[in-house]
């Protein structure tokens, strides 16, 4: 009996033990600014995949780049001081992924505005409007080319490594030609091309002039309020317009030599100008705009740019907080080739947002304009770039314009006039390449955050009485 006893309490116990399993210890969560810099880390040294490079175009497309490449370098050559009474103005937004230029006659009726198509064979992702941000060095003739010719060496992905600050790093290890120096030598080309483009197609028909008024390049905020940044930009500009006359005969030696002794100054008529400054110019005068606070959301290729800043009047912008970072449509794809996963990414991006969007709701910026508990109306949110599409993207900014975050307002996706073009395309890539060919007097004016100096919020004194035994 005994025996028999023991032998059921042991089988209880068993049966027990199998009903209440060890409880599982959760791991703690990873903080969000560590996963930023993990997945920062992984792609800010890369050069993503955008799309596939072609490997050549028509022999008429050949002639018509070089032919317009010669008489644009001619005429830069000349040296002309720009007319600032009745030029044209170039817009040249220089994206990481791709480069939409536009030119605009000021001062004249309707503002006539035109893009410049790409050439075909050389349009990213097939817009009739967007040139692919590469060039080709052709191992045969030692020179850089505006497309691929047989056995040329690509180079790509220079402007992200310079907003990943490996500008001074090779683009390729095979290849002497450091991202910078890339840089200088793919403007000078687009330069000389522009000119010699506008002189033969004049786009803008009679009321075009001959000579320009000025070249606005597109930078990101917060590389124009980087004092080394902006001076890394200015130097690159600086070569490329000395090296735009040669445009046709470009050699690494050259590039090298002229950018290792250009200025930290741009020259005569070329502007650099915050990117922000172009999309509020695009969306500041239409009629839908509204003053207030904004965040805006730029999504490229490599880049996630945003902003928070207040529009005053359609003419004046404060700026309280901006970032630039790799975690654009493309590094998305390098994040998650290097076993990140698409949770990670998002939340590296939710870590920029909040950095900039907390940054502007503090008690020292903006918290009456952009803090839920104070803001009176929602905060406007604009959102542009190609690279918005992508599912972790698309689920990023669709958390926005909730009441918890910047309110419940329409998002609004800013477009320049149709009258821009002549061919069916999306036109919200143009937006900054339009706002690029205002007059710097017509921009609106920007603080930049580093000009907006923080408020010091008001101590409230409590109330004091006099105790018994103070009398």
């Amino acid at each position: 009996m005994k025996a028999a006893y023991q032998a059921i309490l042991e089988a209880e116990r068993a049966a027990a033990a199998v009903k209440q399993p060890a409880p599982v210890v959760a791991e703690p969560a990873i903080p969000r600014d560590t996963i930023f810099r993990k997945v920062i880390a992984a792609v800010s040294n890369t050069t993503p995949m955008i799309e596939p490079r072609p490997v050549s175009i028509t022999p008429q497309n050949q002639a018509m780049i070089n032919r317009a490449i010669v008489d644009g370098a001619a005429q830069l050559a000349k040296k002309l001081q720009p007319d600032l009474d009745d030029g044209f103005i170039v817009g040249f937004d220089f994206g990481t992924s791709s480069v939409k230029l536009a030119v605009s006659q000021p001062y004249h009726a309707d503002n006539p505005t035109k893009a410049m198509p790409a050439s075909e064979g050389l349009q990213s992702f097939g817009h009739p409007y967007l040139w692919q941000t590469a060039l080709w060095l052709d191992p045969k003739t030692g020179r850089f080319s505006l497309y691929p010719l047989p056995g040329a060496v690509t180079l790509e992905g220079f402007k992200t490594g310079i907003i990943g600050a490996h500008g001074g790093e090779l683009v390729r290890p095979d290849v002497s030609i450091t991202r910078v120096e890339a840089a200088a030598a793919f403007l000078a080309l687009h330069f000389a091309h522009f000119f010699g483009w506008y002189r033969q197609a004049k786009p803008l028909g009679p009321a075009g002039a001959d000579q320009f008024m000025a070249v606005n390049v597109g930078i990101p905020v917060a590389a124009h309020d980087d004092a080394r940044s902006f001076s890394i930009f200015k130097r690159i500009v600086a070569a490329a317009v000395e090296l735009a006359p040669f445009a046709s005969r470009l050699t690494p030696d050259l590039v090298r030599q002229t950018h290792s002794r250009s200025p930290d100054r741009l020259p005569t008529g070329f502007y650099l100008v915050p990117e922000l400054t172009a999309a509020v110019a695009g969306y500041a005068f239409a009629p839908t705009s509204q003053p207030g606070s904004h965040m805006l959301v730029d999504v490229g290729a490599s880049t996630l740019d945003i902003v928070a800043f207040n529009l005053v009047g359609r003419e004046r912008v404060a700026v309280f907080s901006a970032a630039v970072e790799l975690l654009g449509a493309a590094a998305l794809d390098s994040a998650l080739s290097r076993q990140l996963s698409a949770g990670d990414f998002k939340r590296a991006c939710d870590h920029e947002f909040e950095e900039v969007f907390g940054r502007a709701r503090s008690p020292e910026r903006a918290q009456d304009g952009f803090h839920a508990a104070y803001r009176r109306k929602p905060v406007q949110l604009l959102v542009t770039g190609g690279g918005c599409k992508t599912e972790v993207h698309d689920r990023f900014i669709a958390e926005m314009p909730t009441e918890r975050v910047l309110g419940a307002a329409p998002t609004i996706h800013p477009l320049p006039p149709k009258a821009m073009t002549d061919m069916s395309c999306d036109r919200s890539r143009l937006l900054l390449a339009y706002g690029l060919t205002r007059d710097l007097p017509d921009l609106p004016e920007i603080k930049l955050p580093s000009q907006v100096p923080s408020i010091t919020p008001l101590v409230r004194m409590e109330s004091s009485f006099v105790g018994p035994e103070m009398t």
